[in-house]
Parts: C-alpha cells; sequence; structure tokens
C-alpha cells in the first residue's frame, strides 16, 4: 500500500512536465509558408515559464519567455526561400514539432466578396479557366500554400481561431480559396521560383470602417461615427469589428505586402473612401510594424448597382484612384474592361490576380519595362471642337488604334454630357473626342458611369485604361 502511495505522489510531481505542451495558433502550422529573408515572428502560449524554439533551417535555438497569461513571442531569422521543407520544433517540456514549412513570399490578402469568391465560384456565378486551374493545381504543392481565416460571430477581439489550417494547392483543397488570391500567387511563383504563401482574411459585403479601429476612423472629419458603430449595422459592416476579428488574429504573421480587393459596399459615402483608406493601411502598417509594406488593390468593376447611367460607382472608383496620391508604396490596377452589368461578381478573376502580380513585379519584385498597370489620363487640350486626351503607361501605345472607342462622353459649358467619338490619334499616346452636340468643350468622361457596355481602350500589353473625368461637377450624370 505504501508503495503505490509514493508511485501516486510521484505522478503528481512529474505532471506538470507532461502536461507542458505548448499551444499554437492556427496561423502557425504544417505546410506554412514563412517570409524569406526576414525576422518572422513565432508565437502561442505555454505552460512554463521558459519557451524554446529550434528551427531546422540554421539549427538555432530560441529562447522566449512567456508573461503572465502563458504567452510568447519569438522573433527567429529566416534564410533566402526554396523549394527545401523545414520543420521548426517549440518545446516548454514536452516539443511540438511543425514540419514542411517553405520560405517564400507572403501576402495578406483582403477586402470583400470579390477577394473572397472561391474558386469553385458562386451558385450561378463561375470563375474563368477555374477547371483547367484546379486540375494542375497539385502541380504547385510545393509552391503555392494558403490559409483562410473563417468568419465568427463575436465581435471581440480574437487573437486565435479554429477548425482551418494552412493547405497545400491541390484540386480538392484551391477549390476553395479565393480565385483573385489564388491567380496572383500562380503568377508569382511561375515568375519568381519561390513559393508563395497566402493569408486570406476577407469577408463578403463589409465595409471599410469594419477593417479599421475607433481611433483610426475618428481621425476622418466629417465621418458619422456613431451611424458606423451602431449595433443596427451588421458585424461584417460595423466599425472596428473585421479589425478585432479577423485582422488581429492574423497580426504577427510576417509578411511582404497586401491586396485589397473592396469598396462595393461603400459607394454610398464614396467622399470619406479615399482618406479612410489611407488611414486603414497607416493602421495595419503599425499594426505589422513595416511601415513601408506594399499595398496593392483593385479598383471595383463596372456594374449596374441601381442603374447603369448612375455615376455612384464612378465617383468610388475615382476615389480609389485619389488615395493612391496619400498612400505612399501603393498600386492600384484597373477593372475597366472586365465588367458585368448584371453581376457584381466578374468571372475573369484570372485576370485580376494576373494584373496584381504584374503590380507587385514591378514594383516590389524589380521586374523592369514593363508598365505596372493601365493607361492612366494625364492631360486634356481643347483644340478645334475636340478634346486631345493623353495617356501615361502605354510604352509602346494605345490599342485598339483604327476602331472607334466606347465610353467617352463630352460637355460644354452647360454641364450636358454627350455620348462622343473617339479615336486613337496614330500610333500616338493620344486620343480625339468630339461630338456634334458640343461645339466648345469643356470636360470629357470617360467609362464614368455605374457600367459602360463594351470598353477596349488599353496599352499593348493588355491593360485597360482607368476611367477619368475632367470635371468636379459631383452632381451631374
Amino acid at each position: 500500500m505504501r508503495k503505490h502511495f509514493l508511485l501516486l505522489i510521484l505522478s503528481f510531481l512529474f505532471l506538470p512536465i507532461a502536461q507542458g505542451k505548448v499551444k499554437l495558433p492556427a496561423m502557425m502550422g504544417d505546410h506554412m509558408v514563412l517570409q524569406q529573408n526576414s525576422s518572422v515572428k513565432l508565437w502561442g502560449w505555454a505552460d512554463g515559464k521558459k519557451v524554446t524554439v529550434t528551427t531546422s533551417w540554421n539549427n538555432r535555438t530560441y529562447q522566449a519567455s512567456t508573461d503572465k497569461d502563458g504567452s510568447w513571442l519569438v522573433k527567429v531569422d529566416t534564410p533566402e526561400g526554396g523549394y527545401t521543407p523545414y520543420s521548426i520544433t517549440i518545446s516548454d517540456g514536452t516539443p511540438v514539432t511543425l514540419s514542411d514549412i517553405l520560405i517564400g513570399e507572403v501576402w495578406i490578402c483582403s477586402g470583400q466578396s470579390n477577394m473572397e469568391m472561391r474558386m469553385m465560384g458562386n451558385t450561378a456565378q463561375p470563375i474563368d479557366n477555374s477547371l483547367e486551374t484546379l486540375l494542375n493545381a497539385g502541380n504547385y504543392r510545393d509552391r503555392i500554400r494558403f490559409i483562410t481565416v473563417p468568419r465568427t460571430k463575436e465581435t471581440k477581439r480574437r487573437t486565435d481561431f479554429e477548425k482551418r489550417k494552412w493547405e497545400v494547392s491541390s484540386p480538392e483543397t484551391t477549390i476553395d480559396c479565393s480565385a483573385a488570391a489564388y491567380f496572383f500567387a500562380r503568377q508569382l511563383t511561375e515568375s519568381l521560383h519561390l513559393p508563395v504563401g497566402l493569408v486570406i482574411n476577407s469577408w463578403g459585403g463589409s465595409r471599410i470602417e469594419a477593417w479599421m479601429d475607433e481611433p483610426t476612423l475618428g481621425t476622418i472629419e466629417g465621418m458619422d461615427m456613431e451611424a458606423a458603430k451602431s449595433p443596427k449595422r451588421d458585424i461584417h459592416q460595423r466599425l472596428e469589428c473585421l479589425y478585432n476579428s479577423m485582422l488581429w488574429p492574423v497580426k504577427n504573421f510576417t509578411a511582404r505586402g497586401f491586396l485589397w480587393y473592396q469598396g462595393e459596399s461603400n459607394i454610398s459615402n464614396y467622399q470619406f473612401y479615399a482618406p479612410m483608406m489611407s488611414a486603414m493601411v497607416q493602421l495595419w502598417r503599425n499594426v505589422w510594424e513595416a511601415p513601408d509594406m506594399p499595398f496593392y488593390y483593385v479598383q471595383i468593376a463596372p456594374y449596374k448597382y441601381e442603374n447603369s447611367s448612375n455615376t455612384g460607382a464612378a465617383l468610388l472608383r475615382e476615389a480609389q484612384m485619389e488615395a493612391l496620391k496619400t498612400i505612399p508604396n501603393s498600386g492600384i490596377v484597373p477593372t475597366t474592361d472586365i465588367g458585368d452589368e448584371f453581376c457584381i461578381h466578374p468571372p475573369q478573376k484570372d485576370v485580376v490576380g494576373l494584373r496584381l502580380a504584374t503590380l507587385a513585379l514591378t514594383k516590389t519584385y524589380g521586374i523592369r519595362r514593363l508598365p505596372s498597370n493601365g493607361p492612366t489620363m494625364t492631360k486634356v487640350d481643347y483644340v478645334d471642337k475636340k478634346a486631345i486626351v493623353t495617356f501615361d503607361n502605354a510604352p509602346a501605345g494605345l490599342f485598339p488604334t483604327f476602331s472607334e472607342l466606347e465610353g467617352f462622353e463630352i460637355a460644354g459649358a452647360d454641364k450636358k454630357f454627350y455620348p462622343a467619338k473617339a479615336k486613337i490619334v496614330g500610333r500616338t499616346n493620344t486620343v480625339e473626342v468630339w461630338s456634334e452636340e458640343v461645339a466648345q468643350p469643356v470636360a470629357v468622361r470617360y467609362a464614368f458611369r455605374n457600367y459602360v457596355g463594351n470598353i477596349t481602350l488599353r496599352n499593348t500589353f493588355g491593360l485597360s485604361a482607368f476611367p477619368f473625368r475632367t470635371d468636379t461637377w459631383d452632381d451631374v450624370k
């Protein structure tokens, strides 16, 4: 009896050691991709006071101390990226080993439904070239990995989430991956010959206010703060909710940059969108402790909304362009040519992903002699009853050269816009615009409505021209 009693006492003495297994967040797991050539954060929770972290790529051991809540965080150095799988062992008594870890390029992908839209498409809303892409997804198992943050009804700040893990590219997993993000990653890995990790935290129908905290939104002059944080708003449109539940759990994960596809839900307050996005980007960069982290985003695509001839969406697109002036190290890609009048989710996510990748490859990764985006209006001259519009970002000229261009409108001093005829001048970067209804033009617009039909103006690389207007008549439709 005494012998059994002593054994029982000894078992209790050693129980804490047996239970000393660290708890890791969902963001840290097998198959993840870590940012190359960086000091990346690893974190979690533990019962013990000390945690050791050993990385196989350099056989180095790091130590971290837990705080009063058992949380710990350590920074580890990563090498140049490649396809060699590594492991990380973490222990405060009982070791936990993460395996099949790749070193490469990591991007945070956020926004609303056009970023969230999976490779399988939505009900009755397809994704172009998805079948072939899915069937080939297994070829990228060592090149593309992704994790998708799940939605929650909770509004409180969360540090972790459940039921999601890092996925390896395959037909079965990629069917649920953000299509725009996956096409971006596919081009990136093909061009850089490096693994790409995608952290996808998006929510369909979300407003930009939900992706920032209250102090940040409070810096925007004229904002109705009470309306923004009203409990009458759904979680995905209410101030701070997605910042707390979708962004906060991934904030420690070191990444190269941000991708953003959002704006459709903010058409009603377009006049605040540029300063809101600028403030949000500054907040995110502060959270990631990376003041110059690239921020690349997608201009919302043409769609009818209430009425195709209205200009609310055009004004939001203009605000997105305006934000470039106040967000350093940012870029925007056009979608003027891929809209659908009756579907807010255009199927050409392969085009969106390619254009985002082009932006990153030229601006972040240093590929030269290619335009980062589509032609942008730089100036307008009025000569002989015509508007002569000059564009940039077309090093080999504009296209289609010998066809009449759709989508242009012109107005005189009476502020009445008329559909205009337009054509490219020779092989230059200029377009002539005119209308028999307007004897003395003073303003010209291009694709400046919610939806305009056959938009074809682009550079010779296939990047479409951005919509624009030369007037400031917000109340003129």
